[in-house]
């Protein structure tokens, strides 16, 4: 018995070398891929700090304006705290996992889909945050109009660095931090709607759509569907008819992949989980 309880101890310690040393290495690598300072939990502008605006260009009153500044300094010190925005200070204080999950088409090299998964332990909640792909988002030096979407952030060398660029897009635009990132392809998805064999889906109008360029057909009609792997990668992507009726866009599209994966985890998990 002492000999079979010694047994599981020692692959006990190993699984857990094993485990700390793979994270502490992934963690490590993917912070290879932030922008230099920056770790994927900074939220920027944590504090607000008046002082820092103060204008000192009067060379007869500098000797009174040092004696007020070190004051605000002083009193800055001791009122850091207060000044934290309350929705920053409930970021800083929660033990939220967020967690970026991006859909990836083979061509064009962009994030398609980009949700938020945030989980909170304590709770035992999951909220998924999906952002549009069309959302606006700057950076310098990219000025064609295709380039300021925030789907257009998916740029890098490699997978990992390309994912690591639109976690830090998504953290600067929700002013949240990203933990981890899952990257999927639609070829991904249809293996695991196959696997589940079908997730059922209410398609509330009739659906038809053509793009010849990129050998995409849509076509359903009204009513309840099991669909199968490849006509749920069809139907996740639709955003308009041909004629264009029913044009609503990718707000249109987010509400049924969140009703899409809600259903696929309803079958899969076999839990009632629910959208608002």
């Amino acid at each position: 018995m002492k000999k079979y309880v010694s047994k599981i101890l020692i692959l006990l310690t190993i699984f857990i070398l094993l485990t700390g040393g793979c994270y502490l290495y992934l963690s490590y690598l993917l912070n290879q891929f932030h922008e230099k300072g920056v770790k994927k939990s900074d939220i920027d502008h944590l504090y607000n700090t008046e002082q820092d605006s103060l204008d000192i260009n009067n060379d007869d009153n500098n000797e009174e304006q040092t004696g007020k500044d070190e004051q605000l300094n002083d009193k800055s010190s001791n009122e850091d705290q207060k000044n934290i925005d309350p929705y920053f200070k409930m970021i800083e204080e929660s033990d939220r996992i967020n967690i970026l999950c991006l859909g990836i088409p083979k061509s064009p090299p962009l994030a398609d889909t980009i949700i938020v998964v945030s989980l909170d332990p304590k709770k035992q909640l999951v909220d998924i945050i999906s952002v549009p792909r069309d959302t606006y988002y700057y950076r310098e030096g990219y000025e064609r109009p295709g380039q300021k979407k925030i789907n257009a952030s998916y740029i890098g060398k490699n997978s990992a660095a390309k994912a690591q660029s639109t976690m830090n897009a998504v953290r600067d635009v929700l002013r949240i931090p990203i933990h981890y990132f899952v990257k999927i392809e639609y070829e991904g998805v249809e293996n695991i709607v196959d696997y589940l064999e079908g997730v059922e889906v209410n398609i509330r109008f009739d659906m038809n759509y053509d793009d010849p360029i990129d050998n995409l057909h849509i076509h359903f009609v009204k009513g309840k569907h099991l669909l199968d792997g490849d006509e749920a990668v069809r139907y996740l992507r639709f955003r308009k008819n041909n004629d264009g009726s029913h044009s609503d866009g990718d707000i249109g599209r987010i509400n049924r992949q969140q009703e899409f994966i809600i259903n696929a985890l309803n079958k899969s998990l076999g839990l009632e989980f629910v959208g608002i």
